[in-house]
Order: structure tokens, then C-alpha cells, then sequence
């Protein structure tokens, strides 16, 4: 027993517990620290469909698209601290299925601060469901337009390069949101499902437009592949977001063109969930 009791004060030394709590609040603040000064930008895995992540440096977070089912669930609980209950805006490129269905798990799930959606229509029950749950739960809904820009501290702009005001089109993916996510020198671009007619309207508009990431339009097919689209952005990374399809994505044409120019590429049906760490000079994969 006398041994049991000098253990036990041992175990309970001012030292210890000096350590002890010095451990606990390093672990405390790598959860709850809003002060972690890089960008994460992470293109999940969600099959054949679209979702993209982003955690900013003050602790936002927002999504891009959702994937075709709840798998987006799963991702974001592994990819968010346990504490994070919600997201503050929720991107919809366009709606289809692809992109949209998940964020209607999302929506019923977390607490969305702001969804901003295109212009163009897909009047399917996903897509109605998807706006009575936006307008039952009176979450605030932009339109997506060329110009709209949102702000995030830390030096984070998203500034909507697509669709142009008064453009109209029948097929929903020519009017996919193109977002530019702006930290400090580094600048992520994000397509949707635009196709080539559509990418060289926002091209016209455009100039001078240079990129270290690009997310793939439309999963790398053959409808989206437009040269001038690389030549003028100069990424060192693409992503592709794609899973197993009966379309041909990616299409041979997108990947050997890539290899010809030396673009480095990922693609999540390979190798999972793209996680990209900025610090606002350098981007960088992480695990």
C-alpha cells in the first residue's frame, strides 16, 4: 500500500501536471485555434460528380457542390473538427444530379449560413427539394453572376467570373458558377461542368487570367476540353473530379494533352480525396 501511495504521488507532481496541462491545451488549441494561417483546399472524393472543401485560415469553411449522394457526409466528417457543426457557404454550380444531391444531406445536416446558386434551372424533384429545404430553413440565397464577389478574412477573396449578366442557355452546364479563390499570391479556379462554347464566352471577359489550380471542367470530357483554357491560365496543378462512368471521363484527348504541356494532374477515382495546402506564396499536397 505505502508503495501504491508514492506512485500515486508521483503520478500527481507538480511536474506532471504541469505537462500534463501543457499537452492538453497544445491538443485544445490545434482543434479550436482559429489562427492557423494556411488555406485548405480539398476535392473530395464523392464518385462520379463534384465536391469540392475549403477551410480558410479563420476557421470558415465552404463547399462547392456536393456530390450525387450522401457520401458527402462522410467526407466532411472526417475532413471537419468534430466541433463544426456548421458551413458558411454553400456553392451549387449548377443542378445536376452530379453536384446537387448531396448538397441536400448537407443542407439537412448543418447549418448553412448562405447557398449561392446560377442562374440556370433543372426542374427535377432533387432540384425542388433542394430549394424548399434553402427557403423552409430561410437560409439567405444569392445569384451568381459575374462580378459577385465574397470577402473572408485573412486576405481570402472568391470572385464569380461566370455567368455573364443577360446570358441564357438551355443547357445547364454552360452555366456553371466559375469561382477564383484569391490568397494573397495563390489562386484556385473552379469550372463546374462548363463546356468549351460556354469557357470561351468567359474567356472573352477574362484576360490576363493565371491560375496555380484548376478543377477540371465537366470531369475532363471531351465536350469540356478547350485548349486555350490552359494556355491562358497556366496552372502547375489540375484536378479532375470523377469517378467510375459510362461517358468516356476523363476523356484521352484531356489527359495526353496534359501530359504533352507538362500540367501535373490528379484524379480522385485514382488516388482519393486532393487535399492542397497554400500559404499564400506556395501550394502544396498534403495527406
Amino acid at each position: 500500500m505505502f508503495e501504491q501511495d508514492k506512485i500515486v504521488k508521483k503520478l500527481f507532481s507538480p511536474l506532471v501536471v504541469v505537462v500534463l496541462s501543457i499537452a492538453f491545451f497544445g491538443v485544445w488549441y490545434s482543434y479550436f485555434s482559429p489562427e492557423n494561417k494556411n488555406l485548405r483546399v480539398t476535392y473530395l472524393d464523392v464518385g462520379q460528380g463534384d465536391s469540392t472543401l475549403i477551410q480558410f485560415p479563420d476557421g470558415k469553411v465552404a463547399l462547392i457542390d456536393g456530390g450525387p449522394d450522401k457520401k458527402v457526409l462522410e467526407d466532411l466528417g472526417r475532413k471537419l473538427p468534430f466541433y463544426k457543426r456548421g458551413i458558411d457557404v454553400v456553392f451549387l454550380s449548377h443542378p445536376h444530379a452530379d453536384h446537387m444531391v448531396g448538397l441536400i444531406y448537407v443542407l439537412q445536416r448543418y447549418k448553412v449560413g448562405r447557398v449561392v446558386v446560377t442562374e440556370g434551372i433543372h426542374e427535377t424533384p432533387e432540384y425542388r427539394e433542394f430549394i424548399d429545404i434553402v427557403k423552409n430553413k430561410n437560409i439567405p440565397m444569392t445569384l451568381a453572376r459575374e462580378g459577385v464577389a465574397f470577402d473572408f478574412s485573412g486576405g481570402v477573396k472568391m470572385n464569380t467570373l461566370y455567368p455573364h449578366t443577360g446570358i441564357s442557355s438551355d443547357n445547364p452546364n454552360d452555366l456553371s458558377e466559375v469561382l477564383l479563390l484569391t490568397f494573397r499570391n495563390n489562386e484556385f479556379l473552379f469550372t463546374g461542368d462548363l463546356e468549351k462554347d460556354a469557357t470561351e464566352s468567359m474567356l472573352s471577359r477574362s484576360k490576363k487570367l493565371r491560375v496555380d489550380v484548376v478543377k477540371v471542367p465537366h470531369h475532363g470530357s471531351k465536350d469540356a476540353y478547350d485548349e486555350n483554357l490552359y494556355a491562358m491560365l497556366k496552372p502547375e496543378v489540375a484536378v479532375i473530379s470523377v469517378g467510375e462512368n459510362k461517358y468516356g471521363h476523363p476523356s484521352l484527348m484531356t489527359l495526353s494533352f496534359f501530359e504533352k504541356i507538362g500540367i501535373k494532374y490528379f484524379r480522385t477515382d485514382k488516388e482519393g480525396d486532393i487535399s492542397l495546402f497554400s500559404d499564400g506564396n506556395n501550394v502544396i499536397r498534403v495527406e
